[in-house]
């Protein structure tokens, strides 16, 4: 999870360790992802922006609020789907599909 907003971050990894106690959630700032992605190889990758590591080698991933705006972009067992204004429960559902 590599958020630009640190409490979105945050709040997220606490809701998920708190929903998800079985699922290993680690932060990383954006300028680390890269590196984080290509030692864990994750299942799901939640960020601001998705780059080619993360496109390359994590199996899910979804850029949430890019640049801060109001749209973001999943990528779920292959199938990309952009969504507006996307609450905690939309973010969870589609995890759930994951996790």
């Amino acid at each position: 999870m590599a958020n630009e907003l640190t409490s979105y971050r945050q709040t997220i990894a606490i809701v998920f360790r708190e929903l998800q106690p079985g699922v290993e959630v680690l932060e990383a700032d954006p300028e680390t992802l890269d590196g984080e992605v290509a030692r864990l190889v994750p299942d799901l990758v939640i960020c601001s922006r998705v780059t080619a590591v993360v496109r390359e080698r994590a199996a899910n991933w979804i850029e949430l609020y890019p640049e801060c705006k109001p749209f973001s972009t999943f990528c779920i067992g292959g199938e990309h789907r952009a969504m507006e204004d996307v609450q905690l429960s939309d973010l969870l559902s589609m995890c759930a599909r994951v996790l």
